[in-house]
């Protein structure tokens, strides 16, 4: 079945366009130059990075810094398009011809949900790999060397239906082995069995401790067994070589490693705020580029009043929402990190409550 675009469509399409790719160049200049832009001359000066660097750095965020952008430009193109048609009487006369407001936003709305989906695929595709690429780039320009694969101080604990069964350390772990290992391990809430071991190895699923020795533990504390051992296998979780070897932050994963990743701290053990954080992040990466559907069911309808089809009026109009939204998408992030909201509802309330106010105005204005 083919889609079909009308003579309104079409022109309604072509009123987006303008605002929104000011909109976008806007937007992602003032995000470069607050966010990215001044911190990389501080590091130009301080370390002597060279100007090419950091125009290739600033390239490389150019993707990320879309990824907020396209749906402030949305909210932006809304008013202007709407406020330009109201002022002009253009809603005045598609009204008479009987084409209701319903109808003239809905190929806006449309337009606002291919934006959404190509802010996901920006984020899916694009943005993982120039971010992970950008502090490479980074690392080696401040260190004068390449960042290493290799990580220090690993810690993981494992729990068994919420009780701490395990705590394992090691001091560095260069993707193969680790070094300088230690476990303790518990009964209940009693400290069980110690064991060090020089270094450890993942071998066919399980972990292989060599050269230490393991201290097992009376009731009252003290040692009552010693044995030392070339080598002991200690049933770790699989999740602790994949969360060892991780060292990407969320924002260089794609949905699908993030997923994975969540799931791997999950079968840790882990609860809590951290856990949270990465579920709460996991639904942002969706609810955010789909922001830009609901600022155009909040932007139509404000930007149908005449006096709004000023560009400085409905930039600082948007602004303000843009504001608005992102205050309480912290303070919903931060009650989704402490477990006071559900991950899920803390991603998308939000667009929750700007989508309801926007269906409210455009209801509204339907009756005017």
């Amino acid at each position: 079945m083919r889609l079909r675009f009308s003579i309104l469509d079409r022109y309604l399409t072509a009123e987006l366009g303008g605002p929104f790719l000011f909109g976008v160049a806007a937007f992602t200049a003032i995000m470069t130059a607050t966010s990215v832009l001044f911190e990389l001359i501080r590091l130009m000066v301080r370390f002597g990075i060279p100007l090419t660097t950091v125009l290739q750095v600033v390239a490389l965020k150019l993707p990320q810094m879309a990824f907020y952008s396209f749906p402030m430009s949305m909210l932006l193109a809304s008013l202007l398009a709407f406020g330009r048609l109201s002022g002009d009487s253009e809603v005045t006369a598609l009204k008479a011809c009987g084409v209701g407001l319903g109808r003239i936003v809905a190929p806006v709305a449309t337009i606002g949900l291919l934006v959404s989906a190509l802010t996901v695929g920006v984020n899916e595709f694009v943005v993982p790999e120039a971010e992970w690429q950008a502090r490479n780039i980074l690392y080696e320009a401040q260190n004068r060397q390449k960042l290493p694969t290799n990580r220090d101080n690993i810690f993981y604990q494992e729990f068994d239906s919420g009780r701490l069964k395990r705590v394992f350390y090691a001091r560095s772990f260069d993707g193969q082995t680790m070094q300088n290992t230690l476990v303790q391990e518990f009964e209940g809430d009693r400290l069980d069995r110690i064991i060090r071991a020089s270094r450890a190895r993942n071998r066919n699923g399980a972990w292989v401790f060599e050269d230490g020795s393991l201290y097992q533990l009376a009731e009252n504390g003290e040692f009552r067994t010693f044995v030392r051992f070339r080598e002991q296998i200690v049933n770790l979780r699989a999740a602790l070589l994949d969360l060892s070897r991780e060292s990407r932050s969320p924002t260089e994963m794609s949905l699908r490693d993030l997923h994975a990743h969540a799931r791997r701290v999950e079968e840790s053990g882990e609860r809590g705020n951290g856990l949270n954080e990465l579920w709460v992040q996991w639904h942002q990466k969706l609810s955010v580029p789909f922001a830009s559907v609901v600022f155009v069911l909040i932007g139509a309808p404000l930007g149908l009043k005449p006096q709004r089809s000023s560009s400085s009026l409905g930039l600082g109009l948007s602004i303000l929402i843009i504001f608005v939204y992102y205050l309480v998408m912290f303070i919903s992030m931060a009650l989704g990190q402490t477990g006071t909201l559900p991950p899920w509802l803390a991603g998308w309330l939000p667009n929750t409550i700007g989508a309801s106010i926007g269906l409210g105005l455009i209801w509204r204005a339907a009756k005017t």
